[in-house]
């Protein structure tokens, strides 16, 4: 049965690039299986999988679909400037602009951007064309109907429910058409499939947020790279703050910072201020990023060890050294760092951040992916 998980987790990663950690294959791998298949047998799936890709696709729908919601970390979305975009689409002698949302689950986030494009242009028609791609069959059906639980709709402000909301049966509400006729949505697989999805030329915005942190290194790098090449030549990423924080310091090397925007969330104040690191420890640890950036991984793991022997609770250099040991090929010191960092975090959550806008959150998800990868 455990070689049959095994062979199973590894199909999973060559088909979506989603990596099970070992020790959640029999729970993760079991209830995917129990949901996707009638038999609920590993051994039989393998068997039956190899002529019968509707299997496959099932257990990929349970195992990749993840929790979104309208106006997901709303400061970022808010960072992008629709009317620029409309003035550079303009002189460019396009007819709008075009966005892709890569990995969009169920729709929240293609619709949160067409109902701020909305509210940007205050038209019914704005300049905007958006896709919303996702690997999931079952989650690209879900978008196209546009209904919703209130838990999808939790932070949507009443005013915007009155103007581009309708009621619909049960407990769901429906996207207004004001929103839907701005987005369509198309099954796509970030790993195997051709980018730009088919039908779509060069984008002006690419959002993928929240899905490169399920991805091991190599294929993070993959489909960074291949993101990039996607957009325009004045284009636009837009990544999440925990996706950035698993980039590897080769693929943050190649990133230019024109092409990049990873604001983090906005995180509520505090009645507790964070402690400030000595000024040594900020020091150390910008170096550490730097080195990073460059690619001298040897460097930044030098200098992010000297940020921690002057400020042992700064979770996110201790974050970084991971990275760093990453880097330098050292699994088992990338490990522990990641484990100190989630320690670190856990005995000190109002400060040791260094840097206030970092959402505690986001670093503790990244370590527990990067620790699953490596596992």
């Amino acid at each position: 049965m455990s070689k049959a998980l095994d062979r199973i987790a590894d199909l999973i990663h060559r088909e979506s690039g989603v990596r099970v950690p070992s020790d959640r294959r029999p729970s993760m791998i079991g209830r995917a299986l129990a949901t996707a298949t009638p038999d609920r047998d590993a051994e039989m799936f393998l068997h039956r999988v190899a002529g019968d890709r509707d299997s496959l696709a099932r257990l990929l729908d349970v195992v990749t679909i993840k929790e979104t919601f309208f106006h997901r970390d709303e400061q970022q979305l808010r960072s992008i400037d629709w009317r620029a975009l409309a003035e550079t689409v303009r002189n460019r002698g396009s007819g709008a602009i075009e966005v892709w949302a890569a990995g969009c689950a169920t729709g929240e986030e293609p619709y949160t951007l067409a109902l701020l494009a909305l509210e940007t242009f205050g038209s019914v028609a704005p300049p905007v064309r958006i896709l919303g791609t996702d690997l999931s069959r079952t989650a690209v059906d879900d978008a196209e109907r546009g209904e919703y639980r209130e838990r999808s709709l939790r932070l949507v402000p009443s005013w915007q429910r009155t103007m581009h909301f309708e009621s619909s049966t049960g407990a769901t509400t429906r996207i207004g058409e004001s929103a839907r006729r701005l987005v369509r949505f198309a099954q796509h697989n970030l790993v195997r499939d051709p980018i730009p999805a088919p039908g779509a030329g060069g984008f002006d915005v690419v959002l993928c947020r929240n899905v490169l942190i399920y991805f091991d290194a190599p294929t993070v790098a993959i489909v960074v790279d291949r993101l990039r090449e996607s957009l325009r030549p004045d284009g636009t990423l837009v990544l999440g703050a925990a996706d950035t924080l698993c980039l590897t310091a080769a693929t943050l090397g190649q990133l230019d910072r024109r092409t990049i925007v990873a604001l983090p969330p906005h995180r509520p104040r505090r009645a507790k201020a964070p402690s400030v690191p000595a000024p040594d420890a900020t020091s150390h640890f910008l170096h550490g990023l730097l080195a990073l950036q460059r690619g001298d991984a040897e460097a930044a793991v030098a200098a992010l060890r000297r940020a921690l022997y002057l400020e042992p609770t700064l979770a996110a250099a201790s974050f970084q050294l991971g990275r760093g040991h990453e880097a330098t090929g050292d699994r088992p010191a990338a490990v522990r760092a990641y484990e100190q960092t989630l320690r670190t975090i856990a005995e000190h959550p109002e400060g040791g951040l260094l840097l206030e806008q970092i959402d505690p959150a986001d670093i503790a998800s990244a370590c527990h992916h990067r620790i699953a990868a490596l596992a």
